[in-house]
C-alpha cells in the first residue's frame, strides 16, 4: 500500500469526504486536495493599451492569504464541480466568480481565449485557463503595471501568465 494509512482509516476519510456537497470546500479540506490533485484553473489577465505600451492591471492578496500574503496577482478561480451544474455555459459561472468577487465589477471586455498552461504553485499542481480581457472601463479594484516592467512582489508563477497573455492580446 502506498499510503501511510489503514485500510480502515482510508475508509474514515472516505466517508468523511462522501458527506461533502460538490463545489465550495471547506478550506482545510481545500488545501489537502490541492496538494493532492491538478486542480483546474480560469485566469484572467486584465489588459489595457496606452500608446504603445500594454498594462496589466494587478491586484493584491489579503495580508492573511495562506499561500502568498500581501502578494500581486491577476484574477483568477479555481473551477468548481458544480459550474457545470448551472443554466450557463463554458466557463461563465467561473468567469461571473472573477469579475464580480475579484475585479469588482471593473468594466472589461469579453473574456479572449489564449492557452492552457499546467504549472506547480504554492498551492500544487495546476491547469491553468487562461484568458485575456480589456479593461474598457476605470478599475474598481488594482493598480496597472506596464507588461515590461512588472513590479517585485508579484507571484512568480503569474508572471508566465501575463507575458502569454500580453503577447497574444499584442496580435
Amino acid at each position: 500500500m502506498p499510503y501511510n494509512l489503514s485500510g480502515e482509516q482510508i475508509a474514515k476519510v472516505a466517508a468523511a469526504l462522501g458527506q461533502l456537497e460538490p463545489g465550495f470546500l471547506p478550506y482545510p479540506i481545500f488545501e489537502q486536495v490541492a496538494r493532492l490533485v491538478t486542480l483546474p484553473v480560469v485566469e484572467f489577465i486584465p489588459l489595457r493599451k496606452v500608446g504603445d505600451a500594454v498594462e496589466v492591471l494587478l491586484i493584491q492578496r489579503p495580508a492573511d492569504d495562506p499561500f502568498w500574503p500581501g502578494l500581486l496577482h491577476t484574477p483568477g478561480t479555481i473551477i468548481r464541480a458544480t459550474d457545470l451544474h448551472r443554466p450557463e455555459s463554458d466557463n461563465e459561472q467561473a468567469f461571473n466568480r472573477i469579475l464580480h468577487d475579484e475585479l469588482k465589477d471593473t468594466e472589461i471586455s469579453q473574456p479572449h481565449y489564449v492557452g492552457s498552461l499546467f504549472h506547480k504553485s504554492k498551492r500544487g499542481t495546476e491547469q491553468a485557463q487562461l484568458y485575456w480581457a480589456e479593461v474598457t472601463g476605470e478599475p474598481l479594484v488594482g493598480e496597472f503595471y506596464p507588461i515590461d516592467s512588472l513590479p517585485s512582489g508579484l507571484i512568480d508563477s503569474q508572471i508566465t501568465f501575463i507575458r502569454t497573455a500580453a503577447l497574444n492580446f499584442r496580435q
